[in-house]
């Protein structure tokens, strides 16, 4: 496909697939995404372009994957983005594992930080999950997958998300914002810390219904080593109501910030 040979399959989902490539002119190892409909288009404000790959090739950002190039041949529209040698995040996880507190809150961080940058342009993720999280050398990691992406406060629309990660709005197809990528980031950093989902269930519909009615347990009481405040932390932005998480990504760093546990070691 046009400059780039493509070698081997790393992921497949509803929305395409993704390979590991190799840019023929610089030698460069690339990730290539097909898509199976052409991506879907997003008014972006101060622009003239309605290109969702246009829009992220513009977001610079250490925390956002980089868009190396996209377009469409034969019929087939395609992404080319920088490659993880290292895989997602999703790798890391088995039951009953979990991270280090040092690991689980820098890899937090570092997504806030993201999400922060990506919701002043007007957008919102809406699938933050180990899966769409790139690791990096020295533990740097970036948000990729940006097949659900919206304006904030898009019209309600149908629910769409993951399951076990979606935030009880999305799951009611009701009217979303920043605070419901906080909710998914809260699931996933609840995950990293305790070893543990957030919600489980026997089913989708099982799964779904516990994200929108249960409260999992604080993982303080599952690990006492995690101080009360950062476990405080991770239940306000699993709150059912987003009137009572925070209210942004840098007030979520805050309070990470002020719950004093940089003494943690690796």
């Amino acid at each position: 496909m046009g400059g780039w040979q493509l070698h081997t399959l790393i992921a497949r989902s509803i929305s395409g697939s993704v390979w590991a490539g190799l840019d023929i002119q610089t030698g460069q190892t690339v990730a290539v995404k097909l898509f199976n409909r052409p991506p879907i288009a997003v008014a972006v404000p101060g622009t003239t372009t309605d290109h969702p790959w246009e829009f992220l090739s513009g977001l610079n950002h250490p925390g956002i994957v980089k868009i190396l190039s996209h377009g469409c041949e034969n019929g087939q529209h395609y992404a080319v983005m920088e490659f993880s040698t290292q895989g997602n995040l999703k790798n890391t996880l088995f039951p009953g594992q979990k991270q280090t507190i040092f690991h689980a809150v820098i890899w937090t961080r570092q997504i806030l930080a993201a999400l922060d940058h990506l919701h002043q342009q007007g957008y919102v993720h809406l699938d933050i999950k180990p899966e769409n999280i790139l690791l990096f050398p020295d533990d740097c990691v970036k948000i990729c997958d940006f097949g659900l992406m919206r304006p904030i406060a898009a019209p309600a629309s149908v629910p769409m998300g993951t399951p076990g990660f979606m935030s009880p709005e999305q799951i009611m197809g009701q009217s979303l914002d920043r605070r419901s990528d906080l909710f998914s980031l809260g699931a996933v950093f609840y995950r990293w810390l305790t070893g543990y989902p957030a919600f489980v269930g026997n089913s989708t519909n099982e799964l779904l219904h516990h994200t929108l009615l249960s409260t999992p347990p604080w993982p303080s009481h599952i690990h006492p080593d995690i101080p009360q405040s950062l476990s405080h932390c991770v239940m306000r932005a699993l709150e059912k109501r987003p009137s009572r998480r925070f209210v942004d990504a840098s007030s979520f760093i805050q309070t990470i910030d002020e719950s004093s546990i940089h003494g943690c070691e690796k």
